[in-house]
């Protein structure tokens, strides 16, 4: 029994001199598997061809949260509600502000990742309180 693959098919038969039959599976075996392996790698990705794009989860007070790659595309200024959590991402200032639905707010840092043109995905951090102070959840945001 050899450990070392390619000295294991050296001593099995694949010497000069031998038909070029084992060769060409060879070759097709090769081919096959990486078609597979790429095949699995895109499994997860997104339908622009960006295997980065994926859900963002967060974790608050025993909560998960989980953002969908479109929120962070989008342009309206209206908070996104996710399990009365408001959810306002600033892409311009990559932060990701989270307002609780007593009024403490929490921020996590967001990394953008670019490959080309299509592909462009962000990722959170561990969201931080920042304020612990109850206030109504639906005050202006203004100064915060």
């Amino acid at each position: 029994m050899n450990s070392r693959p390619i000295r294991a098919l050296c001593q099995s038969g694949f010497r000069r001199g031998q038909s070029g039959l084992h060769r060409v599976a060879l070759a097709a075996a090769l081919l096959l598997g990486s078609g597979i392996a790429a095949a699995q790698a895109n499994e997860g990705a997104k339908s622009n061809g960006c295997p980065w794009a994926q859900d963002v989860t967060l974790e608050i007070n025993g909560k998960t949260l989980t953002l969908k790659q479109d929120v962070f595309t989008t342009t309206s200024a209206e908070p996104i509600e996710i399990e009365s959590f408001k959810v306002v991402p600033l892409v311009d200032q990559l932060k990701l502000r989270i307002i609780g639905p007593k009024g403490r707010e929490w921020e996590a840092a967001l990394t953008r990742l670019v490959s080309g043109k299509r592909c462009s995905a962000f990722y959170a951090g561990k969201p931080v309180l920042v304020s612990n102070v109850t206030r109504n959840p639906d005050e202006l945001i203004l100064n915060r």
